[in-house]
Parts: structure tokens; C-alpha cells; sequence
């Protein structure tokens, strides 16, 4: 198990190209299933893994199946061994509850510094993912003149938009990333913990679970209710065809971008 495992999450990261988170998860799950079959691996010692993961959530169960394949039937080669095990049914009428503007200020009030508020507006008018953000370059990600994020973003399943952050946001980061003594080159210089504890902040005070994901739907939502045709939302949320995003990455197409942007006059804290 000690020299399986790494060599596992080697072929994973180097063979499979696959994220570092995603490459992580799977290592823990195969350290987890390696743990619990005593390193035995067969049909049945799966089975009796996946077993212990029914009463999870659907997306919990699929995500060790997951593991499991890309260990048994790509790493090791022996795919009867996971043959016929299906993914649970992960039901799609999953309806978020989605925070009003007075909720928004609430939570934003909150917020004591600098660095969390710069945080709390950029992922609210950017809609941008959690981990996207988070792996932004403040030297070339982003065009200052423009307000214009051009994450690098681009795996198998997620790709990059081309999207803006407001005046309101603006005020905040230039203010933010001028107190910065570090020389780090990410936008936002933070480990997890502080980061968590922001959006634990925000969401107690504005009495709703807000989170990155959360805001990204917000975004999403009030963009259409401003008139933002989805599939230029769909653009700023990196969820057009790469060849859309590349159409409007610089350029007129950018211009555009940013004219729709600015006409939808997103705000936040008004």
C-alpha cells in the first residue's frame, strides 16, 4: 500500500493529466478502499466498500466509484473487476435558495477587512468557480483597464469564461491588492481556513448559507433578471464552446463582452 498509492496518484497527475484536486481525491479514496479490503482488491471487496457508502449522498457514492475505476480498470488493468457497478441517479431538481440583495449586504457588512470584502464582491460580480479564482494571477489574468478576468482555467470537463468584475468591486481590490506587502502572484493571497471562515461569516450574518458556488448562482440568476441574453452568461461562467471563448478572449469580441457587461450595470450593494 505504501508504494501503491503514490505510484497510483503519479499516474493520475502525470499519466491522466487529471487536476490536482481531482488527482488528491482519488489517491484518499484508494487509500481509504486499500484500508478496508486489507489490500485485497476484487469484485467482491469493491462491492463491499461501495457498500459502506450507500447511505451517502448520490454524488458522495459516485465520486468513489470514480476512484475506483481510474485505480482498477486504467491503473491496474483489470476492468472485469469493477464490471457492471453503476452510478447512483444524482437528481437534478436541486433548487438552491438564492440570497436577496438585502441578504447580500448583510453578509458583506459583515466582513471587517479589506482582503474579505475584496474577496466577497469579485466572486459575487464575476460569478467565477471557488478554485478559479482562488488560482487567478494578479499579473496576467487580469486587465485592470478593463476589468476584464481571462482565467487560464481549461480541464476536461470545466473551461474558462471571459467575464468582468463591477465598479463596486473594483474600489475594494485596487485597495486590497495596493496594501499587499507579499509577492505572491495570485490575486488573492489567503489559505483555506481564512477563507472559510469568511463565507461562515457571511452567512450567519445574513441568515442564508452563502458560499462561492452560491454567489455564482446569484450572478447567474441576476444577470438574466437584467436582460443577459444565457449565452453570453454562459460565457462569462465558462460554460460556452471553447471555440466562443476564444472568439471573444481579445479583440471586438471582447469589447462586446465588456459593453454587455456594463449595459446589464450589475451592482451588489445598491
Amino acid at each position: 500500500m505504501r508504494t501503491v498509492v503514490p505510484k497510483f496518484w503519479e499516474h493520475c497527475t502525470i499519466d491522466e493529466r487529471l487536476e490536482p484536486r481531482v488527482a488528491k481525491d482519488y489517491r484518499n479514496t484508494i487509500a481509504r478502499f486499500l484500508r478496508f479490503s486489507d489490500c485485497v482488491v476484487s469484485y467482491e471487496s469493491v462491492r463491499a466498500y461501495l457498500r459502506t457508502y450507500l447511505d451517502k449522498a448520490p454524488k458522495t457514492y459516485n465520486n468513489q466509484l470514480c476512484g475506483l475505476r481510474a485505480f482498477i480498470c486504467r491503473f491496474l488493468r483489470q476492468p472485469e473487476l469493477v464490471e457492471g457497478l453503476k452510478k447512483a441517479h444524482e437528481p437534478n431538481d436541486y433548487d438552491p435558495k438564492v440570497p436577496s440583495k438585502t441578504q447580500l449586504i448583510k453578509g458583506f457588512n459583515a466582513l471587517t477587512d479589506i482582503r474579505s470584502k475584496a474577496i466577497f464582491l469579485f466572486y459575487a460580480t464575476t460569478g467565477l468557480r471557488c478554485g478559479e479564482v482562488l488560482r487567478l494571477n494578479r499579473f496576467g489574468d487580469i486587465d485592470f483597464q478593463l476589468r476584464a478576468v481571462r482565467s487560464k482555467h481549461d480541464t476536461r470537463t470545466k473551461k474558462a469564461g471571459v467575464t468582468f468584475y463591477n465598479e463596486e468591486c473594483e474600489e475594494y481590490l485596487l485597495e486590497y491588492l495596493d496594501s499587499r506587502e507579499d509577492e505572491s502572484e495570485k490575486v488573492f493571497s489567503i489559505g483555506w481556513r481564512p477563507f472559510l471562515r469568511i463565507w461562515d461569516n457571511v452567512s450567519e450574518a445574513a441568515g442564508i448559507k452563502i458560499t462561492p458556488q452560491v454567489l455564482r448562482i446569484w450572478f447567474s440568476t441576476e444577470m438574466g433578471e437584467l436582460g443577459v441574453p444565457d449565452r453570453y452568461v454562459d460565457i462569462f461562467q465558462g460554460r460556452a464552446p471553447r471555440s466562443v471563448l476564444a472568439k471573444h478572449y481579445t479583440g471586438k469580441g471582447l469589447e462586446t463582452l465588456k459593453r454587455i457587461y456594463d449595459k446589464a450595470n450589475l451592482k451588489v450593494l445598491s
